[in-house]
């Protein structure tokens, strides 16, 4: 199997020397196409990588399709002018689904039999940058091979090849009700009882940090009867604060819930597929209990039964689940691609990553803010209480995420020094970086896909100890011998 790492390394690799003329990176991986606009993201970047997006979905039929979507960033209109006319040019039918969450991209695809979707998004990386998600036929990210073949005819062919003629050119229409099938997809689920969340009256704080999630967002909550008391809803791109949806971004947020006596807050990230809460005191529940919630929903309370897959930067607190409900917990690379291959090759009832991300087969198999959001208020509802007591009831765990900077710094030396140091010691996992797990603590150590950082993420029953412990480690990654 093909690590993430080898196609990380891609990193600059795909930029034309023109294009490296800078500091500026370029992330090429698994998660797609990402830079900072005007520098390493530029109109030659989306040439090169949607021309080889549309020959490698190219199955030569009469009429293929791809659906096209963008968050709300200021240089979004820019990039989705030139990808709808690449795709024209090589004679595919264009359908813009215009400023909608990444996952309303994905479901659209599969409703819509198209041959991918691209998405124009950085996801959760700050206002000066921008990106390309690439979607394939089945309504998932490409898989790690295809990327290859991707990366490969896009350095072959920067400028794109086999246009079409005159009489051969594709077409563009827009398309404005996607985010209403996506909300109207998951009011049907079976286990979601609308009436019944109604019933409780919830007050709800949203930060949508001026992304795509405002109208989305909003619109769901209020169709589960919900009394929303907004902040940043405007899809301006423009965002209020740092868009990753992690504590130290949500301090307006959490003390909106204090002061609106609110029962809750939510947040989602700028492509709206991670959501985070906030409980009726204005304290996050922290990333790692979004999926938690779901997986007590899915498997808890509905009874469903059969695998669940998560990343191996997730937390324990789902291995505890799925031993309670005897589910057994598969853990997979960092990427939602890597837990999506997995959830269809061993019919996964549900799964997702610690981030915020739900995936949710029965709607479609990628992260989805608004299927999280819809699982919340389900078993929020179901449960009676507050939602602090809802998470004093699942298994408890404190995690710590750190970063350190990948320039000046050899992490895969200092990884292979650690592995040989706790061989024997410890459990490891080097299927994405290096995973130390003991009976009281894990550490996970990887370059990141979408940053160029090294991620150290640790847990414990104890928040001190694994911030002490993953501090420790940080400081040998940043090791630069």
């Amino acid at each position: 199997q093909q690590k993430e790492g080898d196609i990380r390394k891609r990193e600059m690799s795909s930029a034309s020397p023109q294009e490296e003329q800078h500091d500026d990176p370029l992330m090429v991986s698994i998660s797609g196409i990402r830079g900072i606009t005007g520098t390493s993201f530029v109109p030659a970047v989306v040439t090169k990588f949607v021309s080889a997006f549309a020959h490698l979905q190219d199955d030569h039929s009469e009429e293929q399709t791809i659906i096209l979507g963008r968050d709300s960033r200021v240089s979004g209109p820019w990039v989705e002018r030139m990808v709808q006319a690449i795709l024209m040019a090589r004679g595919y039918r264009v359908v813009s689904v215009g400023v909608v969450p990444t996952p309303t991209v994905q479901l659209m695809v599969i409703r819509q039999h198209a041959r991918g979707g691209i998405v124009i998004t950085s996801s959760h990386n700050p206002v000066e940058w921008n990106g390309l998600k690439f979607i394939d036929a089945d309504g998932l990210f490409l898989s790690p091979d295809k990327c290859t073949v991707l990366f490969a005819e896009a350095d072959a062919n920067p400028t794109g090849r086999c246009w079409r003629s005159y009489q051969r050119l594709g077409s563009c229409e827009e398309c404005s009700d996607a985010a209403q099938l996506h909300i109207d997809e998951i009011l049907a689920l079976e286990y979601v009882h609308v009436d019944t969340v109604k019933e409780r009256r919830f007050r709800v704080c949203l930060d949508t940090v001026n992304g795509a999630g405002g109208r989305i967002m909003k619109q769901l909550l209020e169709r589960f009867g919900c009394t929303v008391i907004g902040l940043n809803l405007e899809e301006s791109g423009l965002f209020a604060h740092t868009p990753e949806p992690v504590p130290g971004n949500l301090g307006d947020l959490c003390a909106l819930v204090k002061r609106e006596k609110a029962d809750l807050g939510i947040a989602v990230d700028p492509d709206v597929d991670r959501c985070v809460l906030i409980d009726e005191s204005g304290e996050p529940l922290g990333e790692e209990y979004t999926l938690a919630i779901a997986v007590e929903l899915v498997v808890g309370r509905c009874g469903k039964r059969g695998p669940i897959c998560k990343n191996l930067s997730t937390s324990r607190v789902i291995d505890e689940l799925g031993a309670k409900y005897g589910c057994e917990v598969i853990n997979t690379p960092v990427g939602e691609i890597q837990v999506a291959k997995v959830m269809v090759e061993r019919g996964a009832v549900i799964g997702g990553e610690g981030n915020g991300g739900v995936m949710l087969p029965d709607i479609h198999i990628g992260r989805d803010a608004p299927v999280a959001a819809a699982l919340a208020l389900e078993l929020l509802a179901r449960h009676g209480g507050s939602l602090s007591s809802l998470k004093q009831s699942l298994p408890q765990w404190s995690i710590v995420k750190l970063k350190a900077p990948l320039r000046g710094s050899d992490p895969d030396a200092v990884i292979a020094l650690l592995k040989a140091k706790w061989q024997g010691r410890a459990l490891l996992s080097d299927s994405d970086g290096l995973r130390i797990d003991t009976p009281e603590w894990w550490v996970h150590l990887r370059k990141s896909n979408t940053e160029p950082i090294i991620r150290i993420i640790g847990e414990a029953h104890d928040e001190p100890s694994i911030l002490k412990t993953c501090e420790e480690f940080k400081q040998q990654m940043r090791r630069k011998d």
